[in-house]
């Protein structure tokens, strides 16, 4: 697979829809549709680049799209769960303080007093109330979810895959 570093993971293949190849995809997109926008895209666990096509209804995250190379539901199949990526260079800069959900998850979580590692940024959840990280702590195994803002998390060092939790907040 190709280098994952200039990838960013912009949506998920959920199952597909209809007989001829279609799929129901989840778009990660702040705007759904414009999952589309970052043509071509990568499947995870292929190296084949695919463009994509709005092809059907929309309810709310999730997009029936069309892939040309696959023409059955069964080819579609084996593609469930699969994630789709979008090339970095094709997004644009980010303002102070703005990550995208890839770059944050396998980061390891210092302690801000001890600066001794907690754990791992396990997933990044959003359930209509602002992103929360899932931290996966290598103490015992166990999950600590908070809200990712600056109060919470004062650093974040992409480039070191190190985030620093205000562990007085936690």
């Amino acid at each position: 697979m190709k280098h994952l570093d200039s990838w960013v993971i912009v949506g998920q293949i959920i199952k597909p829809f209809g007989v001829n190849g279609q799929l129901k995809i989840r778009s990660f997109c702040e705007n759904p549709l414009s999952i589309i926008d970052y043509n071509p895209l990568l499947i995870e666990g292929t190296n084949e680049l695919v463009y994509i096509s709005k092809d059907g209804i929309r309810k709310d995250t999730h997009l029936i799209v069309r892939i040309p190379s696959l023409r059955n539901k069964e080819a579609a199949e084996k593609l469930i769960g699969r994630k789709i990526f979008a090339n970095r260079k094709k997004f644009s800069q980010l303002s102070d303080y703005e990550f995208y959900f890839s770059d944050l998850e396998n980061c390891v979580v210092y302690d801000n007093i001890t600066n001794k590692a907690i754990g791992k940024v396990q997933a990044i959840h959003n359930f209509g109330a602002g992103e929360l990280l899932e931290i996966s702590k290598f103490e015992d195994n166990t999950s600590l979810i908070l809200h990712f803002n600056k109060e919470n998390f004062p650093v974040v060092e992409i480039k070191l895959r190190k985030i620093i939790v205000n562990s007085s907040r936690e």
